[in-house]
C-alpha cells in the first residue's frame, strides 16, 4: 500500500483489522528480510532481463509514494522499498501473533526451506 502513497496510519489500521479478523485462526507470520536491501535489489536487477529491471523500477517510482516524493531511477525504487520495509517492520512489531523474521541475506534456499518446515511443524504441534 505504501507504493500507492497511502497514509501510514491507514496502512497500519488496515493490517491491524486483518490481523484481528484472522486472530482465531492462530496464524503465524514469516517476514523475510535482507541485511542490505540495496545490494539485494541490485542483485535482482543484474540477474533479470533489462525489460524486467526497467519495469520494476517504473513500478515503484512512477506512482504513489515514489511519484509523490520525486523518486526516480534505481535509487528512487530503493528509497520506496526502504520506506516499505520500515513500515513493514513497524507493523511487524505491533502485531500480536506468532511471528518470525527470516534473514535471507545468504541466499541459502535449502537452509531456509528446512527452517520453514521445522517452524511450521513446531507450530502445528502446539
Amino acid at each position: 500500500m505504501i507504493k500507492y502513497g497511502e497514509q501510514k496510519e491507514k496502512i497500519i489500521n488496515y493490517v491491524m483489522k486483518v490481523a484481528k479478523i484472522i486472530e482465531n485462526l492462530n496464524p503465524m507470520l514469516f517476514y523475510v528480510e535482507q541485511d542490505d536491501l540495496e545490494f539485494s535489489f541490485m542483485k535482482a536487477l543484474k540477474e533479470r532481463n533489462p525489460e524486467w529491471s526497467t519495469g520494476i523500477v517504473d513500478y515503484y517510482t512512477n506512482q504513489g509514494y515514489g511519484k509523490k516524493h520525486n523518486h526516480t531511477g534505481v535509487e528512487g525504487a530503493i528509497k520506496v522499498l526502504e520506506a516499505r520495509r520500515n513500515l513493514e517492520l513497524e507493523i511487524f512489531d505491533m502485531l500480536k501473533m506468532k511471528k518470525e523474521k527470516i534473514n535471507n541475506t545468504k541466499y541459502e534456499i535449502d537452509s531456509y526451506r528446512s527452517m520453514l518446515k521445522d517452524k511450521l511443524t513446531i507450530q502445528m504441534v502446539k
